[in-house]
């Protein structure tokens, strides 16, 4: 069984379109290696902005709450 970490990252490659890997990240000129840590640190970078959105719609919404 998979966990939530590998599921969400499965779903942001699922997600991701041909434009993600146009050139400006040099991902056609990466080894396989080099391509799976760039593709493990731009979903770890979609995760936390995740978490720091939600921790952010958190604050606010407990703010208005008084």
């Amino acid at each position: 069984m998979k966990d939530k970490v590998q599921e969400q990252a499965l779903e942001a490659v699922r997600l991701s379109r041909p434009e993600d890997y146009d050139g400006h990240t040099g991902f056609d000129r990466m080894t396989p290696s080099q391509r799976l840590a760039w593709l493990d640190e731009a979903t770890m970078f979609v995760f936390n902005q995740g978490i720091a959105t939600k921790k952010k719609n958190l604050g606010k919404s407990k703010s208005w709450q008084g």
